[in-house]
C-alpha cells in the first residue's frame, strides 16, 4: 500500500497527511499541485472539480483508490484491515 497525497507548499492539511504517514510508518509519495500534476490533470483524476487540498489516493497494487483530504485519511486509516 502506499498513500499518493497532491498538496501544494504553505498548506497545513498537506503537511497534517503528510506527518500522519511519517508517525504511522506509511509508505507515500508526496506530489506537488502545479509542478507534478496540472490543477486540470488532478481534477480529472479525482472526477470532480477540486476546491480544496490535499487530495489523496491509496495505491494498492495496480489500481488508485480515491480517499479525499486528510479527515478523509485519518478516518480511513482508523479502520481495521479486512
Amino acid at each position: 500500500m502506499e498513500i499518493i497525497i497532491y498538496g501544494k507548499e504553505g498548506c497545513t492539511q498537506c503537511d497534517k497527511a503528510r506527518m500522519l504517514c511519517q508517525i504511522g510508518s506509511l509508505a507515500f509519495d508526496y506530489r506537488i499541485v502545479g509542478a507534478d500534476i496540472s490543477v486540470p490533470a488532478l481534477q480529472a483524476k479525482v472526477g470532480q472539480p477540486v476546491r480544496s487540498l490535499p487530495q489523496i489516493f491509496i495505491r494498492r497494487g495496480e489500481g488508485d483508490t480515491y480517499v479525499g483530504g486528510y479527515e478523509a485519511l485519518r478516518t480511513h486509516l482508523r479502520q481495521p484491515v479486512a
